[in-house]
């Protein structure tokens, strides 16, 4: 082998060799999100007189991160609707019936992302697409993030997530009791995210 040909060829290698690193610190980070470590929580009413809240105990997500590009970035999460908890154990029963969750016919709600802006500095909007009960519905998450630790360990927490948003339970065929107790759900999910 010429010298000329060795000497380009070492040069490309270690072109190679210094671009990867960039790559690797500007990858997506693929995060996991979960009931063992959050709540998702909900509160349904207009009034605070008949305001009912209550949570789901069990649900698992991912998050996939891309801070080179955010809007290349996503959330998914499945929650199980059976391990809806409210306050007392007659409302739980009542909504994980046909009139509402309808949990043994739908025993999964999603909701899939499908555009991320960040709008500050910790801040985000997530629009997406909430399932239940069969029926899917656009919603929108407004996100922030903090505490946030980028050489966290696998397993380790690697940020800290707290989302709002809200839904008319009538796009999804719950309309029982809405003239007493209001349409809107507003849910607030808080977890943290972990590799």
């Amino acid at each position: 082998m010429s010298s000329d040909r060795f000497n380009r060829r070492l040069f490309l290698l270690g072109g190679l060799a210094c671009a990867l690193p960039w790559r690797m610190a500007h990858a997506a980070e693929r995060l996991h999100i979960g009931g063992s470590r959050g709540t998702i929580e909900f509160a349904i009413g207009d009034s605070k007189i008949f305001r009912t809240t209550g949570g789901f105990k069990s649900w698992d997500g991912k998050v996939s991160v891309d801070d080179a590009d955010v809007s290349k970035s996503n959330v998914e999460v499945v929650v199980h609707t059976t391990s809806i908890q409210m306050l007392d154990l007659q409302q739980t029963n009542m909504l994980k019936d046909v009139d509402f969750f309808d949990v043994q016919n739908f025993p999964e709600m999603t909701f899939r992302s499908n555009r991320i802006e960040r709008t500050g500095e910790t801040t985000l909007k997530v629009e997406g697409s909430i399932t239940l009960r069969g029926i899917t519905r656009p919603m929108t998450l407004d996100v922030s993030v903090t505490d946030r630790q980028p050489d966290a360990t696998a397993g380790s927490r690697y940020a800290r997530f707290n989302a709002h948003g809200s839904i008319k339970r009538s796009d999804f065929g719950m309309t029982k009791f809405i003239d007493m107790v209001g349409d809107t759900v507003d849910l607030a999910i808080r977890t943290d995210a972990w590799r």
